[in-house]
């Protein structure tokens, strides 16, 4: 039979494993907004919550085995809370992982932001516009670090732009995403050629040592710094498709 202080902590954990649950799978990501956010609800709250399901159920179990479930559950609580407090860019679902690289917005939103951008000022229309009919071959969301960027405000990171980089047949091109051209007075467009071939190279991030950058230099020389979630698979496929890369 459980005792009641057994009932709560079962029922207690199944709940905090149900909060983690809901976080984890991105039907809840209110948590994460505004930005920075702390990671506890995928970290502290399914650790905590594990460990009070084992001591749940413990009274169920025989004696050596309900220790080592425990002695477990009690693992994972000390665990989730060293993973708050270093929070490796490689713990969590994908969209939490890339949430610095990909911003979500709202139709309305979209609406907004799209009005507030003239066409001489949208990055990515004016990238499409110059070399339509052609379409990018790979698209992938990235951080622009360029120290000329600066601060146009306080929400901005120093220094740095999100954006899309595209990959067409013969060159690399970034273009800035709507909501930050919006702050600034013209479009934020890199142009790397690739015709030639492409030197690929991964480097630690000067901005967070947590995280690692990808320095992209073109076939003229030109040379531009990527922050990106994934940089091993970034570099995989520059170099699948520029195989001189």
């Amino acid at each position: 039979m459980l005792s009641p202080v057994s009932v709560v902590a079962l029922v207690g954990g199944v709940a905090l494993l149900a909060v983690g649950g809901l976080a984890w799978s991105g039907l809840w990501r209110r948590w994460a907004r505004p930005e920075p956010a702390r990671s506890a609800p995928i970290t502290v709250v399914p650790g905590v919550g594990v460990f009070l399901v084992t001591l749940g159920v413990l009274p169920l179990l025989v004696h050596l085995l309900g220790n080592v479930l425990v002695l477990l559950g009690f693992l994972a609580a000390i665990g989730s809370w060293l993973v708050l407090l270093s929070e490796p860019p490689w713990w969590g679902p994908r969209w939490w992982r890339e949430r610095g690289a990909v911003r979500e917005s709202s139709d309305v939103e979209e609406v907004l932001w799209a009005r507030r951008v003239p066409p001489e000022r949208d990055s990515e229309y004016l990238v499409s516009i110059e070399r339509a009919p052609s379409s990018p071959r790979v698209r992938r969301s990235v951080l622009l670090l360029d120290p000329a960027l600066g601060r146009p405000t306080l929400h901005h990171q120093d220094g740095a732009a999100p954006g899309s980089l595209l990959l067409f047949d013969d060159e690399v091109v970034f273009a800035a995403d709507r909501r930050d051209d919006a702050t600034r007075p013209g479009p934020t467009i890199r142009v790397l050629p690739a015709a030639g071939g492409l030197d690929v190279r991964r480097e630690p991030s000067p901005r967070d040592v947590r995280l690692s950058s990808v320095v992209i230099v073109g076939a003229d020389g030109s040379r531009c710094r990527f922050e990106v979630v994934r940089p091993r698979s970034l570099i995989a496929v520059l170099r699948r498709t520029y195989p001189s890369a």
